[in-house]
């Protein structure tokens, strides 16, 4: 990708107050529902930070913190198995948006 492939992809995702760290991992859980975000770091499918790291933008990008509205974007459901964890999807919005997105960056070269 060039530079100015890079500007353009950023200016697209700033437009959805997006970073590409919160697109990259989108993208990831779109294509891997219902993992967790320690499944997705193992097994490399998320290299964009520690599970911790991610954990932050996963907060971001979903239900956000009592003093910070999320964006409403992802889901997460306990994991049966281990309370500590939470499986990921997109909410609709998030499918809506992910779809948009992809359109908008193919036309970026």
């Amino acid at each position: 990708m060039t530079i100015k492939s890079l500007i353009k992809l950023t200016k697209i995702l700033q437009d959805h107050p997006l970073t590409i760290i919160q697109w990259q991992i989108l993208l990831v859980v779109a294509e891997n529902p219902g993992e967790t975000i320690t499944d997705l770091v193992n097994d490399g499918k998320l290299d964009c930070g520690t599970p911790s790291d991610i954990a932050v933008s996963v907060k971001r990008l979903g239900e956000g913190r009592h003093d910070r509205p999320g964006l409403g974007f992802l889901k997460k459901v306990q994991h049966e198995d281990d309370g500590r964890y939470f499986r990921l999807s997109l909410s609709a919005r998030g499918k809506k948006l992910v779809e948009k997105l992809k359109q908008q960056i193919k036309s970026v070269k």
